[in-house]
């Protein structure tokens, strides 16, 4: 294949597919031949290119393989075929797109089994289904919100420092990986920007593998700990620097592959005049010389390499792991020469794709902690930590459209996610099945656990998951883990709302499961009723019955889970008293009667049973014999709810079949018998409810039984009838009703009763024979038929006779005039006719005589389909008796005796009885039947499964047990052994209610008699605080710090605060306590607002000043244990160790602190701040021991010192409170020291040193406020150096061309804190005399450098502009006596030399300023912002910021920000030299700026509605801080700001004031209005921002006067809270000559009564009175006024009338006034006001009588002015009817103020 003949090639082609084809040979023996690969690509080079598609497809064979794949990248066949594919056929280019697709894979994240050492600490074995898959990049990736970060090349001794670490990591000594560990997380972790531990992940690959070990017996398996913390620490830096990368203020589209500093010419200078004599060559050739002193170089980065020997003897405050014994260098000089191997140049693409994108990173981390969820309670909180900044990591870089995406890195990343979720899933089942025998302790620490990890499930599934995609993603044991977090009534009492979350996945993912919860819910919501019911019930005091009512129904529906029967007694008693009343509540009457039925009915016959010995039981207290002798009438109102047809008819038909038949007879005896125990209206009420159900009732009649006697009684109709209970009719029915029942007697004794009305007469003129014996004894089985006849109708078939035919044939039947034959024939076919669907309703007066057999069967099927008719008939008592008389008419019968069921309960036809009947009468005909079961008899929820499934059954005990109890608290505090809670439960619920939990954390504190048991507890506290914050947003039902903080827990842990710790076991518990303070008042700093009364910080305060007591100040210095005797190596480690994590949790702490005093509003904690930041700042200046060790110092303390420095110097007074130190020589000694840190070697190899910066500009700040000198700021005696030259700035000016921009604006900062005084601009231009273009040239490269960020810009802006105010020399001969020569410049050709502003103005020529200005005011002004949040690799860009909302608000900030800071550069210039710098600064923006834009923005932005919402804001905060002048103060000044902005965009824009109307800015101003009379600036502010909004628009105008589209709705406007009563009020009151406030709100009434509601307004209130009381000068004195002040008060009124006159019904107002026309007159000759005012009145015709009548006719002058006016009128209208213009002024011109911009 080498570049012979077309054919030779193509058969060495072949040759090799048909060896592989064959397997002769394999993809593994070719992919190491790099030729190959070299050879198939130039493959297209040659003019021939023969089998072109072979060669394509071997590449794509040979890139499948990893190896090929790498060889591949290196030869260059990416850009190679990307190259190429556009030259070829379609066909080929997808094999060359699919090659390139393989190209772009990535390797493997983490390292196989085969990758690990094979011995030492990592030899273990490990599951390869852990690794991170390959990543693709790929366009279609469409789950990724954040991908990777921009890419940072590093140097090579960074490299290095990354490398040493990974490979110590690797090492097989524990000691060595703990103290690696402890090193990356407290200075690695710090200095290096996050991401590059993603972009490199060899550290985290080793940090992820140290996870996946986990823990182990001995000491070396809790390395997994600090793996841990350093994984913790790299999660907060990511999101850090995610923060960083998404503010567009820090953006820069730099692009540095190393070091910045590099680049500058002035370094090597700079370096070469200050390097002391012990420099190397190793050092002039790093790539990073960025700061004086620095000359050597460190491969590890902890302190402790080559020049960290010290012999001060010091070392043992570094508490870094003890060195080997090794050779040390004697000196400086000689580590100087020790130089690092070159690394080579790195393969920035092939790193690039190995890189973690932070989605993998999070992902991956999750996946290896989420199993060591299983350790112990301490470890598992330290895992929760991790797992809880992981998710919100997560939740910043993928989004919800990872479910659907398809792409590889999709995918890749929803299979990691679902093997996260399942691990969760076992992790609860795990916590969740612990064993009931192991120890209580451990019971608590697996339920604390499980409610971390559930906690911890559903945060997750809520940052990624959506609950509609949860059906297909979710696994199915976190389902099942789900429902047993959704059945866990202790956490829905801990966190309710995430408990409903759980419960809305729950429902996606298993219908069957959520059914179940749902019941369990219903069920333990109806234990809850019964609970407030039973305590209800038995209350005192007056009741809400509907409300009881409601609660006893739900009580009942619970009765199959809870079976608490008490409870039907107090129904029961309810029903009774609520139907006691004389005129009660029909309301409480139908449901309290429901409720009866309820249980009367109910399914369950233990609930029967006790509902009737209820009843009866009443009904015996009531109708009883004991009431004879108690004369109380109303004793029987008791009964009074059983007395409704409902009610008896439930009891005679289902009562008195079921087993509970002998409490019903009872019931029932009691009622019938209860004549004489009942009022005579009780017991009407009795028998018209017992009527209906008389036909029930009766077919239990009987001679044998009470009752059956009783019910025989009632249908008695002899004279010996003890009373008249019934009418006759209702008797005969009764009567006759019984001859169907199926007992004999029974029939025979109702003969009896019913036998004289069957043989007398109806009537005098009718006799009836005396019926035998024999026909008498018939009589009794008259209706006993053997088989029943079928009746129904055929309704099957439509009648195809009308109406009118069926009424020819009643006619016929009815007619006295027809022959019998024929009405016999027309009654026979009326029979047939009526088996069909005709309606025929008839009155039958024909006797029966004749007729008998058709007339009877006409009657059977008219009551059979007329229910309106049977019920007419059945009250006919002659008619029954007929129909007794007639033979085979018992169809009849039946229907007109049993019909009166049909009135409530049956249907309304005769085709259904009540299925008792069919059982006690003998029907003749075939019937249907209904009412088998109770038509109130409830279903019941099914129960069983319920209390046979464990979780369910657990979940009911507890809402049982816990309503009983009125709620959890009083369930754990009365706990007694009646209570079916299991010992495990009462554990479980006593670990997650927080007050009975925190309580035993501090009781275990308290009674600890070891350091163990204190640790346990504060672990357990520990992990509450973090619950709470793992659990936002979801609001807990106790806060973990409320709670406590009513616990007073201080006492508990004040004894160990007090006391020095003893030894490591003392000390390891004191960082347990640090810890668990560090989070509780972290809580407090983020979760809650400032209090007036801050105990906690009360309390810790005066503990760590009290002198009495070992401080926590003084343990930043050390502990020096108390054992006397030697410590091993081993133990030494040990000892070290915790020392560091001590001194790490305080530092941390103190932090925490300083943070909540700067938002507390405590008055002591206030008092207490300022020597507690005295005494802080003192202990962290020893701590960083310059004097001791100038050479050395232990990195980790460093850091975390330089960080304490930084947050101490940031608060305002942190020296003014040192009893031994002046706050002078506090400053100076922080100066010198950290000048020390800065220049010292040992710190060289800092990536980063933006602590030093940041705490030497907190300094510097201060020690500006106070006045010092620079000379005082940076003596150079303090500054320890073997160069004997002097130090100066020089360190400084690199930094700020330091690669990371931070670094950059920090020392920038410093530069101008330093440059706002004299000295300060003297030293840093001193500092830069060896740098091209000196130290202006260098601020107007950065401040003009479009790529650079607008913080580090803006911070250049600011040294020029003080720069700037230096007195600067106009010329050459005022420079010769200038002590400032600044700036100069000098031509290197002509050799002139220019000083003072002629070298400004050539340098800013030079630079081009003006026009780089004049381009960023076009390009990024209006609206137009171009920021990138996230450059990515390749083609891929960043969203840009218009995407979200948020992000446009902060560009607007930053623009705002960096704009105010150019303009005041600007000032400065125009100021210094205004005919040189204002032509082009006009020019520059004069092109680009507009005011349109200006208000189009603000419209469009919201920023009216922002402003309007400012100011109520700020009305609603100087309301709260009315009592502290000094903030008063402040918000007037925001208020005067606000308006100002408003004022400036409602400038001649009505959209811009229609916005601000909506916006209520009226109501704003009005609510405002106290504070604005109380300062005259603001107050001007805000009348010039109505006059401009009140300018011709009514709108505005209307709103003033509160009744215009501006009220807030549903708003009252007071007729007297207006803001112009306001505004009249103000014009009225007296002020000083030409007051501005007064001439405001003059010119402000002018625009209002342009309205005609405030016209109104005016008129109402006689402010036009005034008028006639303004004094009037002479008329000399009237004309020298109206010369010299416009502004006096009679001129202010004149204007305000001239504006009034424009319209009629202000004329009509002047009019009024009277004297007001006189006074005009004589002003008119010399006030022009006057004089319009009186033209538009002589405008309209009415007015001019009016005018002439009231004097004015002496006036000659106006005489003529009229006469003049009115020809002017007559002409201009005889020609076209054209209107004289009325003088106007121009309110737009006259009372609209233009804010420029």
């Amino acid at each position: 294949m080498m570049p012979l003949s077309s054919k030779i090639r193509a058969r060495a082609l072949k040759s090799i597919l048909c060896k592989l084809d064959l397997s002769l040979i394999s993809v593994h023996d070719i992919v190491q031949e790099k030729m190959l690969f070299v050879y198939l690509l130039e493959w297209f080079n040659f003019p021939e290119v023969p089998m072109k598609e072979e060669a394509l497809e071997l590449l794509l064979t040979l890139s499948k393989h990893p190896s090929a794949a790498q060889m591949l990248r290196d030869v260059g066949a990416v850009d190679f075929l990307t190259q190429l594919s556009p030259n070829v056929e379609p066909s080929l280019r997808a094999v060359i797109d699919g090659t390139l697709d393989q190209l772009f894979h990535l390797p493997e994240l983490l390292p196989t089994q085969e990758d690990l050492p094979k011995m030492g600490y990592f030899h273990k074995s490990m599951p390869n289904n852990m690794d991170i898959p390959p990543h693709k990049i790929h366009e279609s990736v469409r789950c990724l919100k954040f991908s990777v970060f921009p890419w940072l090349t590093l140097t090579n001794t960074d490299r290095h420092i990354l490398s040493s670490n990974e490979n110590s990591l690797g090492s097989s000594n524990p000691n060595l990986v703990r103290t690696t560990c402890e090193l990356l997380c407290d200075v690695i972790m710090q200095d290096f920007p996050a991401e590059i531990f993603l972009q490199r992940p060899g550290i985290v690959k080793s940090l992820l593998s140290l996870l996946r070990l986990g823990p182990g017996k001995e000491e070396s398996g809790y390395i997994y700990l600090s793996a841990l913390s350093c994984l913790r620490q790299l999660c907060v830096g990511l999101r850090r620097r995610l923060r960083f990368h998404q503010d567009p203020s820090f953006y820069s589209a730099k692009q540095d592959p190393v070091s910045q500093n590099s680049s500058f010419s002035y370094t090597q200078e700079v370096l070469g005049t200050q390097r002391s004599g012990a420099s190397s060559p190793g050092s002039e050739c790093s790539p990073r010389p960025s700061l004086v002193g620095r000359t050597s170089q460190r491969a590890r980065g902890d302190g402790q390499d080559g020049d960290a020997a010290s012999n001060s003897g010091s070392s043992h405050r570094s508490g870094g792991a003890v060195q080997a014994p090794r050779q040390m260098a004697h000196s400086p000089a000689d580590v100087a020469h020790v130089e690092l191997p070159d690394l080579g140049v790195e393969d920035v693409l092939e790193l690039q794709l190995r890189q973690l994108t932070l989605a993998q990173f999070t992902v991956a981390s999750m996946e290896c902690a989420i199993p060591l969820l299983k350790t112990g309670l301490h470890a598992f909180h330290r895992v929760l930590e991790l797992l809880c900044d992981a998710v919100l990591l997560l939740g910043d870089s993928v989004c919800e459209l990872v479910w659907d995406d398809r792409s590889l890195a999709g995918m890749e990343l929803k299979e990691k996610l679902q093997t996260c979720m399942e691990l969760l899933g076992d992790i609860l089942s795990y916590h969740h099945s612990c064993s009931v025998d192991i120890p209580n302790n451990s019971q608590v620490h697996h339920r604390i656990a499980y409610i971390g990890a559930a906690i911890f499930t559903i945060k997750l599934l809520q940052t990624i998951l959506p609950p509609e995609k949860a059906s297909d993603n979710l696994p199915e044991n976190t389902a099942t883990a789900l429902f047993h977090l959704c059945l866990d009534t202790s956490l829905g009492s801990l966190l309710p709302s995430m408990q409903e979350t759980a419960v809305a996945y729950l429902e996606q993912v298993n219908s069957d499961s959520h059914e179940i919860y749902r019941r369990v819910t219903r069920a333990a919501l109806w234990m809850e009723s019964t609970c407030i019911f039973l305590r209800e019930a038995q209350a005192e005091g007056e009741k809400n019955w509907l409300e009881l009512v409601e609660l006893a129904d739900q009580a009942i529906d619970g009765l199959p889970f809870h079976q608490h029967l008490p409870i039907i007694k107090e129904c029961v008693h309810i029903c009774s008293y609520l139907w006691k009343f004389e005129q009660p509540s029909p309301l409480l009457q139908t449901e309290s009667q429901k409720l009866l039925l309820k249980l009367l009915a109910h399914p369950l016959l233990p609930v029967k049973t006790e509902t009737y010995e209820c009843t009866l039981n009443l009904v015996k207290d009531c109708l009883g014999i004991q009431n004879a002798t108690r004369q109380e009438p109303g004793a029987c109102a008791g009964v009074i709810f059983l007395l409704h047809h409902r009610v008896l008819y439930e009891i005679s038909t289902f009562g008195l079949q079921d087993s509970v038949n002998a409490l019903a007879k009872d019931i029932l005896l009691f009622l019938l018998k209860g004549r004489l125990m009942m009022t005579a209206s009780a017991w009407d009420r009795f028998n018209e409810a017992l009527y209906p159900v008389m036909p029930i009732l009766q077919g239990y009649a009987s001679t044998e039984e009470s009752l059956g006697n009783c019910v025989l009684l009632i249908s008695d109709m002899s004279d010996m009838a003890r009373d008249s209970v019934f009418p006759s009719t209702a008797k005969l029915k009764a009567a006759l009703r019984l001859l169907f029942t199926k007992q004999p007697a029974v029939r025979i004794a109702a003969v009896q009763q019913f036998l004289p009305h069957l043989t007398g007469s109806d009537d005098s003129n009718t006799a009836r024979p005396k019926l035998d014996q024999q026909m008498i004894a018939s009589l009794p089985n008259l209706f006993c038929l053997k088989n029943p006849l079928d009746i129904t109708l055929d309704t099957s078939k439509k009648s195809v006779l009308k109406v009118e035919s069926v009424e020819k044939l009643f006619s016929i039947l009815y007619s006295d005039m027809v022959d019998i034959t024929l009405k016999r024939s027309a009654a026979e076919q009326l029979s047939v006719v009526l088996q069909g669907e005709i309606s025929v309703k008839a009155i039958f007066i024909v006797r029966f005589d004749c007729l008998l057999e058709p007339c009877v069967c006409i009657l059977r099927k008219l009551v059979y389909a007329d229910p309106s008719l049977r019920h007419s008939l059945a009250q006919r008592q002659l008619l029954l008796l007929t129909l007794l008389r007639v033979l085979n008419i018992a169809l009849c019968f039946v229907a007109t005796f049993f019909t009166s069921l049909s009135l409530k309960h049956l249907t309304d036809n005769i085709h259904s009885f009540v299925f008792n009947l069919s059982s006690r009468y003998n029907v003749p005909f075939q019937a249907a039947t209904h009412h088998a079961v109770s038509p109130y008899r409830c279903v019941l929820v099914p129960s069983s499964d319920l209390q046979t499934l464990n979780p369910a059954r657990q979940a009911l005990q507890v809402a049982w047990n816990t309503a009983w109890h009125s709620g959890i608290d009083n369930l754990l505090q009365e706990f007694h052994p009646d209570l079916k809670l299991s010992e495990t439960q009462v554990l479980w619920l006593k670990a997650v209610h927080l007050p009975t939990a925190l309580q035993d954390c501090i009781q275990a504190i308290v009674t600890a008699s070891g350091h163990s048991s204190v640790a346990s507890a504060l672990s357990r506290l520990s992990i509450y605080l973090l619950i709470d914050r793992l659990a936002f947003p979801h609001i807990p039902t106790y806060r973990c710090r409320e709670t406590l903080h009513s616990l007073s827990w201080q006492a508990a842990v004040t004894r160990f605060l007090q006391v020095r710790p003893a030894c490591v076991e003392d000390e390891r518990l004191l960082v347990g306590i640090i810890a668990f303070l560090n989070a509780y008042f972290t809580q407090i700093h983020t979760e809650f607002a400032a209090d007036s009364e801050d105990e906690d910080l009360r309390w810790i305060l005066e503990l760590l000043l009290n002198q009495d007591a070992v401080s926590l100040l003084n343990l930043l210095l050390g502990v020096e244990n108390q054992t006397s005797t030697k410590s091993t190596g081993e133990h030494q480690e040990v000892k070290n160790h915790v020392s560091q994590r001590l001194q790490r949790e305080l530092t941390h702490f103190f932090k925490t602190l300083l943070r909540c005093l700067s938002h507390t509003t405590d008055r002591l904690c206030l008092a207490l701040a300022g020597p507690f930041k005295s005494q802080l700042a003192v202990r962290l200046l020893q701590s960083l021991r310059v004097s001791d060790a100038p050479r050395f110092y232990g990195l980790p303390n460093l850091e975390r010192t330089l960080q304490g420095m930084i947050s101490v110097t940031a608060q305002p007074g942190w020296s003014s409170h040192c009893p031994d130190l002046e706050p002078s020589s506090l400053c100076s000694k922080y100066l010198s020291g950290l000048l020390e840190v800065c220049v010292c070697p040992s710190v060289c190899i800092c990536m980063w040193h933006e602590c030093q910066v940041l705490c030497l500009h907190s300094v510097c700040a201060y020690a500006r406020a106070l006045h010092w000198q620079v000379p005082k700021l940076f003596p150079s005696h303090q500054i320890r150096e073997s160069s004997s030259s002097q130090l100066g700035l020089a360190w400084l000016i690199p930094l700020w061309v330091d690669r990371d921009q931070e670094v950059r604006f920090a020392s920038l900062s410093l530069g101008a804190a330093l440059s706002s005084m004299p000295s300060g601009c003297q030293a840093l231009c001193a500092s830069c005399q060896n740098i091209s273009g000196g130290l202006w040239g260098t601020l107007l490269n950065i401040l003009l450098d479009q790529q650079e960020s607008s913080m580090v810009r803006r911070e250049a802006a600011f040294i020029l502009q003080n720069l700037l105010v230096m007195p600067m020399p106009a010329n050459a001969e005022e420079a010769k006596d200038s002590h400032w020569q600044h700036p100069c410049v000098r031509d290197e050709v002509s050799g002139v030399s220019l000083v003072g502003l002629p070298a400004l103005q050539a340098l800013l020529y030079h630079c081009q300023y003006f026009q780089h200005v004049g381009l960023s005011a076009s390009s990024c002004y209006c609206g137009r912002y171009t920021f990138y949040i996230q450059p990515r690799v390749g083609s891929h860009c960043g969203p840009r910021l218009q995407e979200s909302a948020s992000s446009d608000a902060g560009t607007r900030d930053v623009v705002c920000m960096c704009w105010v800071d150019v303009f005041m550069l600007l000032a400065t210039l125009v100021k210094r030299d205004g005919s040189a710098a204002h032509p082009s600064v006009c020019a520059a923006l004069g092109r680009h700026w507009r005011a349109f834009a200006g208000t189009q923005v603000a419209r469009l932005t919201g920023l009216i509605d922002t402003c309007v919402e400012q100011l109520k804001q700020t009305h609603t905060q100087l309301h709260l801080e009315s009592v502290r002048p000094s903030k008063a103060s402040h918000r007037k000044k925001v208020i005067k700001l606000t308006v100002e902005i408003l004022r400036s965009a409602l400038y001649c824009n009505d959209e811009c004031k229609v916005v601000a109307t909506d916006a209520h800015l009226t109501q704003a101003l009005n609510a405002l209005w106290p504070w604005l009379l109380l300062d005259d600036a603001t107050m001007e502010a805000v009348l010039e921002l109505l006059c401009v909004y009140t300018a011709n628009c009514t709108t505005a105008c209307s709103s003033l006067c509160g009744s215009g589209p501006g009220l807030v709705p549903g708003s009252k406007s007071s007729s007297t809270s207006s803001l112009m009563h306001s505004v009249m009020k103000l014009a009225s009151a007296l002020a000083p000559d030409n007051s501005i406030i007064q001439n405001l709100a003059f010119s402000l009434l002018a625009n209002l009564v342009m309205s005609r509601d405030c016209r109104c307004l005016l008129q109402k209130n006689n402010f036009l009175q005034a008028f006639l009381s303004v004094p009037v000068p002479k008329a000399a004195g009237v004309k020298a006024t109206s010369v010299s002040s416009g502004w006096s008060l009679l001129g202010l009124w004149l204007r305000l009338l001239a504006s009034l006159s424009f319209t009629e019904d202000g004329q009509q107002s002047i009019l009024r006034l009277t004297g007001a026309l006189e006074l005009l007159a004589d002003l008119a000759p010399h006030r022009r006001h006057a004089l319009l005012t009186l033209q538009n009145l002589c405008f309209c015709p009415a007015n001019k009588s009016h005018i002439i009548a009231n004097g004015m006719e002496v006036k000659q002058g106006l005489h003529l002015g009229i006469a003049l006016r009115d020809m002017k009128k007559r002409n201009k209208r005889s020609k076209g009817e054209v209107h004289l213009p009325r003088v106007t002024l121009s309110r737009s011109s006259s009372y609209e103020l233009v804010d420029l911009f």
